[in-house]
């Protein structure tokens, strides 16, 4: 997955800061639409540049399939696992259904957060610069 973003700080020769603006789901065409208050907010990373750079360089960056199935676990692992508590239980009242359900949005939204910690700790999620824009 390639992403565009800009340089914001270089700590070491081989790396860089980059900041990449982050999409809303309109993709933020806000000229085109009636404005719904939605702003883009952005996510900086630390990527290797096998190539010079420079501070305010717009740059290609490459971050792989794994940022994908972390996406999804952060997305779909909620939704699903609410859906399971919920479906699995159809013997029982529909109140306990949905606190079964709601058990599982749960224990979806903490798997995620210990992947997203275990991540951040071990650095594993892997970026590169692939070229100057």
């Amino acid at each position: 997955m390639t992403q565009i973003g800009t340089v914001t700080a270089l700590p070491a020769p081989g790396t860089a800061v980059v900041t990449v603006a982050r999409q809303t789901a309109c993709g933020h065409a806000c000229e085109q639409c009636a404005g719904c208050g939605a702003r883009a907010g952005s996510v900086t990373v630390r990527a290797s540049a096998p190539l010079p750079l420079e501070v305010g360089d717009r740059v290609e960056l490459y971050s792989g399939n794994r940022v994908l199935a972390v996406a999804a676990l952060v997305y779909l692992g909620p939704a699903v696992l609410f859906l399971a508590g919920y479906l699995l239980t159809a013997g029982l009242a529909e109140g306990w259904r949905y606190i079964w359900g709601g058990a599982g949005f749960a224990l979806g939204l903490g798997a995620a957060a210990v992947c997203d910690r275990r991540l951040r700790r071990k650095n594993t999620l892997r970026y590169q610069v692939l070229r100057r824009l």
